[in-house]
């Protein structure tokens, strides 16, 4: 089916999420709520209902995404700036990418068509057989190579010398607090994954944040932003106008702090340009 048939399917799903099932709308409101003070009841409110439609579409993107074709997807995810990507595997080095649950991160499986190395993303296994083989098949059509998070660390590590760009999105909530780092995000104390910053600090690993935007519905833009530069100092662009301070950091690796400190505030500023976009439903806070 066409896209623009599928929207009208998918505006219907929307409908039924946010009427009839109020899918996680506790959740929702309470994550929008913390993360925006300063907005009025109403105003979370729209932003809730906006929210539903775009979740309905990547849902609808993500089904899509089985028979689109690899031109079509390339003209609705365009990447501003590969060139930076395949400088610093020139620069022969790895590189990492950090990105959110934001926008379609679904549709970052074109990627590998860009490039003659191999892309890797890390992901999480699902628990049903039959939506992880579709799930599979779907992320592997275009080249992407799929590292469980399980075995990301040691596969990365041994495989260090030959030079690839591994995707980590790196906003979920980590089960294990202890190995977590806290920052303050969106007006909150936040843990986030150190795992992605530990193995660039370990592989002298370029690091570049993903900002995905959405364009128009079906159409997103790429852009990919330096964090560490291949000679492992802090890149300008962001040291000038990311503020690198953690909350509770001491003892941390400086690079290591950078990087994930780097990530969270850009991270922070995309959602806060388009807040519709981001994955309010996850239950980021719940430790």
């Amino acid at each position: 089916m066409p896209l623009r048939w599928l929207y009208a399917i998918s505006t219907f799903v929307a409908f039924v999420l946010r009427s009839v099932l109020h899918y996680r709308r506790d959740v929702i409101i309470q994550n929008l709520s913390r993360s925006f003070p300063e907005l009025k009841y109403k105003e979370i409110k729209s932003i809730t209902n906006k929210f539903y439609k775009h979740f309905a579409d990547v849902f609808t993107e993500v089904l899509k995404s089985i028979s689109i074709s690899r031109n079509n997807l390339r003209n609705r995810f365009k990447v501003e700036n590969p060139e930076l990507i395949i400088q610093y595997y020139k620069d022969n080095r790895n590189i990492i990418g950090l990105t959110g649950h934001i926008a379609n991160w679904e549709w970052m499986s074109i990627i590998p068509s860009l490039y003659p190395f191999q892309c890797f993303t890390l992901y999480k296994p699902l628990r049903s057989k039959l939506a992880e083989s579709l799930m599979t098949s779907i992320r592997r059509r275009f080249g992407m190579k799929l590292l469980p998070m399980t075995n990301a660390a040691r596969f990365i590590l041994s495989n260090k010398e030959n030079k690839a760009f591994y995707i980590f999105i790196g906003d979920q909530s980590p089960a294990k607090v202890e190995n977590a780092t806290i920052f303050e995000f969106l007006h909150q104390p936040t843990t986030f994954f150190t795992g992605g910053a530990k193995l660039a600090r370990a592989t002298k690993a370029a690091v570049v944040y993903i900002s995905i935007r959405k364009v128009k519905r079906g159409y997103y833009s790429v852009r990919f932003i330096p964090i560490v530069t291949p000679d492992l100092s802090a890149s300008r662009e962001v040291t000038s106008n990311v503020a690198l301070q953690p909350s509770g950091m001491e003892g941390s690796n400086d690079i290591e702090t950078s990087i994930l400190s780097s990530y969270a505030r850009l991270l922070e500023t995309d959602i806060r340009a388009n807040p519709v976009n981001w994955l309010w439903s996850h239950k980021r806070w719940k430790h």
